[in-house]
């Protein structure tokens, strides 16, 4: 069983802060983000590329928002 560090609580609440955009009811960039934000790191290296996945998503999902909400 995984013990959740402050890290994946911290990620948990920041999934619950993205909304969708406007444009669209169920936006893509919006739903890749969430999943990758909920997503369990495995290892230190797993950990890695999460954050650096978290980054590009983060920033798709601004550009698709149109207003850096998600920082």
């Amino acid at each position: 069983m995984l013990v959740p560090t402050a890290k994946t609580t911290l990620r948990w609440l920041q999934m619950t802060s993205v909304k969708n955009c406007h444009k669209l009811n169920k936006c893509k960039c919006a739903d890749d983000l969430r999943r990758i934000l909920v997503k369990i790191p495995i290892s230190k290296y797993d950990e890695i590329n999460i954050e650096r996945d978290i980054k590009k998503r983060a920033e798709k999902y601004n550009s698709c928002f149109g207003d850096y909400i998600f920082k």
